[in-house]
């Protein structure tokens, strides 16, 4: 009787880590999408439910989007690594630079602060910061926008209408001397870089001027009274698309705000909600507030367990994400052709949305990862632009498949 029971035993053990194995073999695919951080951290997470302990904040959550902050150093990187990551080892989808406004500790013109990789750490220029992220974007494509920090804390007594322009101005590449006056009449050489600014739930009534209403391109959105208020995030979404028409739309969570610890269920509200109008277009990007309050370093595991993020992302998020890779050659050399531009854009009811915009590795190669879609039977398409110089431009068309990682074809390039 006990050798039987011995072998009943070792029988169940040997059936529960075979259980455990095919658990975290089944695990659906982690592929960059539209989800991300606002301020990156040099820390790392929590394990459980397939997800490694110790593992880098960034490579466990595999964000495809970041926003990054014009400061020396904030939340353990220095600003040139932030650059580095994001635009080189990382090869995320799309980054957005943060500008500080007074109210933020930042200025609005301070001609010192000029250094390309070495912004002021106290008291940084927003007219630099612009200019900054404009020249940045020429070498690294994914930067695709700045967004105004606190805005309406500022605006229009600390920051006017006039300093937005010039901003604005900076960041579309146009002309600043060292006194930090922007020449309006020059040549706008980054002219794609979007601005935001963010608006909080209880600012929903305010409404930028005609004056402004040209200048601004985007809206970052956030739920501060978020344990209170998650539950109105749709009637929020469609007062702001009122009051802002036609302005892209980045949604934000919190998991900690400064204020107050949102409850687990505001958060997973959120997500769902924002992965629902992701689907429909009438969001273009989620990002979390912050990388910092989801690491071992600065986070109880108790909160990380009451989170419950890799079970919860893994039932509504990444399942839904697939990936696409492709190299760029020339047509008749069919050699690799490195640093061609690369921009991904997915159509959803006829409104063009920005997806991914990166350069081509030395192999000529590149890749991408985003929302393929709850309904198998009907695969998200994207259309994928490739330019380089000397070359005629090439638009290629591919379907994502959830958690599937496609080949598509090469891109050859004529002179």
């Amino acid at each position: 009787m006990k050798r039987l029971l011995k072998a009943i035993s070792a029988l169940l053990i040997c059936l529960s880590f075979q259980a455990v194995v095919i658990a975290q073999t089944t695990e659906p695919k982690k592929f960059q999408g539209f989800l991300g951080t606002y301020h990156p951290f040099k820390g790392t997470a929590y394990g459980g439910n397939g997800w490694l302990e110790g593992e880098l904040i960034q490579k466990a959550f595999n964000f495809g989007e970041n926003a990054v902050i014009s400061q020396a150093a904030y939340s353990g990187y220095d600003f040139t690594e932030n650059i580095e990551n994001n635009c080189k080892n990382w090869d995320i989808n799309k980054l957005y630079g943060i500008l500080r406004p007074p109210t933020e500790k930042g200025v609005i013109n301070q001609p010192k602060d000029t250094e390309l990789l070495k912004p002021f750490q106290t008291e940084p220029g927003m007219i630099q910061g612009a200019r900054r992220f404009s020249q940045i974007s020429r070498r690294c494509p994914q930067l695709v926008g700045v967004i105004i920090d606190d805005f309406y804390n500022d605006y229009p007594k600390l920051l006017t209408a006039e300093d937005l322009r010039d901003i604005k101005d900076a960041l579309s590449g146009k002309s600043v001397d060292e006194n930090g006056k922007v020449d309006r009449s020059s040549t706008a050489t980054t002219p794609h870089l979007k601005l935001f600014i963010v608006v909080y739930e209880h600012q929903l009534d305010k409404i930028l001027g005609k004056d402004m209403s040209d200048l601004v391109d985007g809206i970052s959105f956030w739920t501060w009274k978020q344990t209170e208020h998650h539950k109105n995030f749709d009637s929020y979404i469609e007062t702001l698309q009122k009051n802002y028409p036609n302005k892209e739309i980045i949604a934000g969570v919190y998991v900690f705000n400064g204020a107050e610890t949102p409850i687990p269920a505001s958060v997973h509200h959120l997500v769902e909600r924002v992965i629902d109008l992701y689907e429909h277009g009438r969001i273009n990007g989620l990002l979390i507030f912050s990388a910092v309050w989801m690491s071992r370093e600065r986070s109880a595991r108790e909160r990380w367990q009451e989170l419950a993020l890799p079970q919860f992302l893994g039932r509504v998020y990444y399942p839904f994400l697939g990936e696409a890779v492709g190299r760029v050659v020339g047509a008749r050399s069919k050699e690799p052709i490195t640093n061609a531009l690369v921009t991904v854009t997915r159509f959803a009811n006829g409104k063009p949305l920005l997806v991914a915009r990166k350069f081509t590795d030395r192999k000529g190669a590149y890749s991408f990862g985003s929302w393929a879609g709850r309904n198998k039977d009907e695969r998200v398409g994207y259309e994928i632009r490739i330019e380089s110089d000397g070359f005629k431009p090439q638009t290629l068309r591919v379907k994502l498949r959830a958690g599937e990682s496609i080949e598509s074809a090469d891109a050859r390039l004529k002179k």
